[in-house]
């Protein structure tokens, strides 16, 4: 179903750094991404930045937070 990698931030030019796509997924000549703590990307860039933000903003981030708060405390509960 999904791909799961880590991967390096490549230096590019003075401030910016640049992230490698893995060769298995498909990919369009430009990706599409909105970011702040978490990063969603369309490697295809059919969806538009500010649908993605919006997403991020309103599903992801909120659950993802969440999710890894009461992880944490299962663990600390565990251990």
């Amino acid at each position: 179903m999904g791909l799961k990698t880590r991967r390096a931030n490549v230096k590019h030019g003075k401030y910016s750094r640049a992230l490698i796509l893995p060769a298995a997924i498909e990919k369009g000549k430009e990706s599409t991404l909105a970011a702040n703590r978490l990063m969603l990307v369309d490697p295809r860039g059919e969806i538009s930045p500010e649908d993605l933000l919006e997403f991020l903003e309103k599903y992801v981030e909120p659950q993802f937070w969440a999710w890894i708060k009461t992880k944490e405390e299962q663990g600390d509960r565990s251990g």
